[in-house]
């Protein structure tokens, strides 16, 4: 690790001498910068503390706000409604707040006792002449705190640094110029939160060293996805198109007391941008190497004033394979071809009630991955130029580098791809009144994948032990929720709900050999009820109890098919099985929060999490067809500690947690021969303890530096599986005992403009991709990004020069063993770019 940490030293450091050079330049160079031209918006924020007002109106403004705590502590602001200029609004929001307010640049207000005068604050007219003022005054008196950060996660609009739960947030600047379009992007910037994909419909997601790994269709996740607030419930659904996203809050350990449908390693809630009160739009183009050619546009505005607003969102991304391939030359691999879109509509009835209408579609049209042996253990069968085995052997690896292989230059005879959609409607009706708000959300989606690799990465012509997989899967699900939320204003607070979940999932999955072909088909119904809710009370003005639970009670039903067609290797008995069962269960949620001051919290929490059971996928025999998989569950013990130091310009969350797994979900792949088969078996118990760290540090205006550690030993208590093998004590598969992020972002006024650089650095540790830790080990590795941006002084255009993966590292984002070799999928080397956008 230390290694690792060497080498990224001298690049973080580049990075900042570059953004010091870059301060000088701007300090010389800056001051020809115009204020935009403002236009009127409409405001409506109800009356409330000044510090949630604030938050209001700069979503409402589409500005940033620099705000110390302490300057609105015990003020509240009058209610604020019509339409009318930024500036005019946030005087009147300011009146008698002793309190004023001036512009560092076009998107950013600083608000200060010590801007405070009793004439009034400029007009519109005049923000032109504020702006240059600033600018003059900004190296005198530069106010350079941390961004507040809003998250819904407790379902109400709360700074993050309020609510006691360990939740991370990736915001729309940090979405954009990093380019995270997936989640596994999301991954190494959150502690904690590794993902690794087989496929993009069969990602696995682990949180804290607890994830899902048996993709039948029968078993949930462990990490489950909301999109406004409506559950993705199937593993290939879940790694869908990041596009037109207002933030991307991951919620770490069980969660299930607010949430329709209950998670017990964690949450990840993406939330998509609402309509806006004025017409806006965006243009945006992506040119880059491997061909790439992204084009994005979005329209939002009213289509009946005052009454119904709407938004609609077009995203295509598209570039040329990286890897070659020496049997298929006209094929590159590792390809992007991506098409999706969004579209919203919001309609106020009247003051007490909204409804929202969404919809979205996406379509991914995909070459194949390009799988490499990394280890060979266990020689295959070669065969002769007539095709017949000639009774030598080789080690897959060795195949590879005898054809002149490698991670760039595949040897696979056979072409995979990806074919799949997704779409989904939903509808969210809201009802505001004195006794706080109701909301009914109504669901339907559906997911088409289709999906088919070469699993050896093999030639056809050189050997017959191998295998492809091919994978058909159509799966739809109906949810209602309804929601029952108080006032913010009571001593008492509570969130109520009752859900309802219907799956439907057909999975067909086919083992094609070079001679005979096997199937498992299952088609299974799940129906899931819940009651949840979470109280909490304020005992003191500083400390909170909450108490939380969730009875849960499911069913399922299978109907599942073995055809084995005479080739008895993975799938080793032909069978015709019908399978039930329900589950019930009651997990409770309790916490205690301590506001030691305005910027320091403490909370401890004891949480239950639960994962129903099921039945597994791929059986290769009827007894495993037969057993039932018991639920899994988890005691969740933490201790978190949220703190801002130095006038807000410092910010430190660290979280320390314990968590007793029972009956642990594991798949394992059983090497039998040159092949295998599945096993899926419930792990008596498993410990994990760890340690993760978020900090943000702004020490001038304009720099800011941010990321996150985290620490975890996982490791199973008691496990024996099918076959007798022990387990006890090894680690958990994708836990890797250290992860860090790091990242620098630097802004500054630049001729007429602004200029913004950031780079991040990511590290992955050492992981284990089966129970049995002496094989299938994934390689630490590490990552650099980096972008530099210009930004017209009027916000009209922007252009971007970003690079990703700097360093051009070769690293494995998912390993897998079959036949006892290891074959791995790699990361894609680097990629550059410009970017354009244009805004309206």
């Amino acid at each position: 690790m230390r290694q690792k940490f060497v080498g990224f030293f001298p690049i973080y450091f580049i990075g900042v001498f570059f953004a010091l050079v870059l301060n000088m330049g701007a300090s010389h160079l800056s001051y020809g910068q115009s204020a935009p031209q403002q236009l009127k918006r409409d405001f409506n924020i109800a009356a409330q503390p000044l510090s949630k007002a604030l938050l209001d109106f700069g979503a409402q403004a589409n500005l940033s706000l620099l705000v110390r705590k302490k300057d609105t502590d015990g003020k509240k602001s009058e209610r604020l409604s019509g339409r009318m200029y930024p500036n005019e609004a946030l005087r009147k929001l300011l009146t008698h707040m002793q309190l004023g307010f001036n512009y560092i640049d076009s998107k950013t207000i600083s608000v200060s006792p010590d801007l405070f005068k009793l004439q009034d604050t400029p007009s519109p007219e005049q923000t032109s002449d504020a702006l240059s003022s600033s600018e003059d005054s900004e190296e005198d008196d530069p106010i350079a705190t941390v961004d507040e950060v809003v998250v819904t996660s407790l379902r109400r609009r709360s700074n993050m640094q309020k609510v006691p739960v360990a939740v991370s947030v990736i915001k729309p600047p940090l979405i954009r110029e990093t380019r995270i379009h997936n989640l596994e992007d999301v991954g190494t910037r959150i502690p904690g939160l590794t993902i690794a994909s087989f496929s993009i419909g069969q990602p696995t997601i682990h949180m804290r060293g607890v994830g899902s790994n048996d993709d039948g269709a029968a078993l949930d996740n462990s990490i489950v996805m909301f999109i406004d607030d409506v559950y993705v419930g199937r593993i290939s659904a879940i790694s869908m198109n990041f596009h037109d996203l207002e933030r991307i809050e991951v919620i770490r350990g069980p969660q299930g007391t607010l949430y329709g449908k209950n998670a017990i390693g964690g949450a990840i809630n993406v939330t998509s941008n609402p309509p806006s009160e004025q017409l806006t739009g965006e243009l945006e183009a992506t040119l880059g190497n491997y061909n790439r050619i992204d084009m994005r546009a979005m329209i939002s505005g009213p289509l009946i004033e005052d009454k119904l607003l709407a938004r609609l969102a077009f995203h295509s991304r598209k570039r040329n394979g990286w890897q070659k391939n020496s049997f298929l030359p006209s094929i590159k691999q590792n390809d992007e071809n991506t098409l999706s879109s969004r579209g919203k509509l919001l309609f106020t009835v009247n003051d007490h009630m909204q409804i929202d209408l969404n919809g979205d579609y996406s379509r991914d049209d995909l070459e194949s991955k390009g799988r490499i042996p990394v280890v060979g253990r266990v020689p295959v069968r070669l065969l002769g130029p007539d095709g017949l085995p000639t009774g030598q052997t080789s080690l897959p690896t060795d195949i590879l580098s005898d054809l002149g292989g490698d991670v760039r230059n595949a040897i696979n005879s056979d072409r995979g791809f990806t074919d799949r959609t997704i779409w989904g409607v939903s509808s969210r009706i809201s009802r505001q009144g004195d006794y706080g708000q109701l909301l009914s959300i109504t669901a339907f989606r559906k997911t088409d994948f289709s999906w088919l690799e070469d699993s050896t990465g093999l030639p056809s012509s050189v050997t017959d032990q191998k295998v492809n997989s091919n994978v058909d899967e159509q799966h739809t699900q109906f949810s209602q929720e309804f929601r029952w939320i108080s006032p913010d204003e009571n001593r008492l607070k509570y969130v109520l709900g009752l859900y309802y979940l219907f799956e439907h999932t057909h999975r067909v999955e086919h083992f094609v050999f070079p001679t005979l072909e096997s199937s498992t088909d299952q088609d299974n119904k799940t129906n899931s009820f819940a009651a949840f809710g979470e109280a909490t009370y304020g005992l003191t003005d500083r400390i909170n109890l909450t108490l939380g639970a969730r009875l849960t009670y499911e069913t399922k039903k299978l109907d599942q098919q073995n055809i084995s067609q005479g080739d008895r290797i993975i799938l080793v008995e032909d069978f015709t099985l019908q399978n039930k069962g329900n589950w019930t269960d009651f997990s409770p949620n309790f916490v205690l929060s301590w506001q030691q001051s305005d910027d320091l919290m403490w909370y401890a929490s004891l949480s239950r999490g639960y994962k129903s059971g099921g039945f597994q996928g791929a059986p290769s025999t009827l007894n495993l067809a037969s057993r039932t998989i018991d639920p899994e569950s988890v005691w969740n013990y933490e201790i978190g500690y949220k703190s801002q130091w130095f006038n807000d310009r410092f910010r430190l969350n660290v979280v320390g947690f314990h968590s007793n797994y029972r009956d642990l979900q594991v798949v394992q792949f059983k090497t039998e021969g040159n092949f295998g088969v599945f096993q899926t078996s419930n792990a008596a118990s498993a410990s994990l303890e760890g340690l993760e760290v978020e900090f943000t540090l702004k020490p001038l205006s304009g720099v800011e530096f941010f990321g996150s550690y985290a620490y975890l030993n996982a490791t199973y208590g008691k496990f024996s599986d099918q076959s007798g093998r022990d387990f006890t004590g090894n680690t958990l598969r994708q836990a890797p005992r250290h992860s860090l992020y790091l990242a620098l972002y630097y802004e500054r006024p630049f001729y007429w403009g602004r200029l913004r650089f950031r780079a991040d650095y990511r590290y992955q540790g050492k992981s284990f991709r089966e129970p049995d830790n002496t094989v299938t080990i994934q390689p630490a590795f590490d990552l650099i990004d980096a972008s530099l941006a210009y930004e017209s002084a009027d916000d009209f255009w922007e252009a971007t020069l970003w690079a990703k993966n700097l360093a051009d590292k070769e690293y494995i984002t998912h390993l897998y063993v079959l036949g006892g070799n290891d074959y791995a999928l790699f990361g894609t080397p680097r990629t550059y770019g410009l970017t354009v956008t244009l805004n309206f």
